[in-house]
């Protein structure tokens, strides 16, 4: 078992979570890539931050060991499609241990995250959610456990490619609506 999931900290997530957001996650557990690493969970909100958007949140992400430690991974978009809500802790649980999940970091995917939509990329940023760019302390009284959020964008392929050539500045440089997961090609 990982060495800081609990089931109370799982919990903590979860209820400081739905206050931070102001209503009650759905909840869907992932299967991690090292079982051994602990749970991995999506949360999914609907109408998040306003009717006709959905924002995900991952929960596993956190129990690494390594540089990623202390992280979990948001997404909000323009979308009905409840399915990007499980992008977050879909990337975390295959690539935990293995990323640090630092903003400009650029990941690619087989194929689209989502069916509905050609995206298989995301760049990493400051949460496009604005209550989820603080950190959220999930601690006991007298112990902090502080969670810090990094934000998921889908990208096409070739914005991908953009940012592996001229680096991540150079795709957020650009004209593009961030939470439109319909949008075509800057690139």
């Amino acid at each position: 078992m990982a060495p800081y999931h609990t089931p109370d900290r799982v919990g903590r997530y979860r209820d400081r979570l739905d206050a931070l957001v102001g209503a009650a996650a759905e909840v869907q557990a992932i299967d991690p890539r090292e079982p051994a690493d602990g749970p991995v969970l999506a949360l999914a909100y609907h109408d998040i931050p306003e009717p006709g958007h959905v924002t995900g949140f991952s929960y596993g992400l956190s129990l690494t060991t390594g540089p990623a430690r202390g992280r979990e991974l948001t997404l909000t978009v323009r979308s009905d499609d409840p399915a990007w809500c499980g992008v977050p802790a879909a990337v975390a649980a295959a690539l935990r241990g293995l990323c640090p999940f630092r903003p400009g970091i650029v990941l690619g995917h087989a194929g689209p995250y989502v069916t509905t939509s050609a995206m298989n990329s995301v760049v990493l940023g400051s949460p496009a959610y604005d209550r989820a760019t603080r950190p959220l302390d999930i601690g006991t009284e007298g112990s902090e456990d502080l969670i810090d959020f990094v934000g998921l964008f889908p990208i096409h392929a070739s914005e991908r490619e953009l940012a592996y050539s001229q680096g991540a500045d150079a795709l957020w440089s650009l004209d593009w609506d961030r939470t439109d997961p319909g949008r075509a090609p800057v690139v």
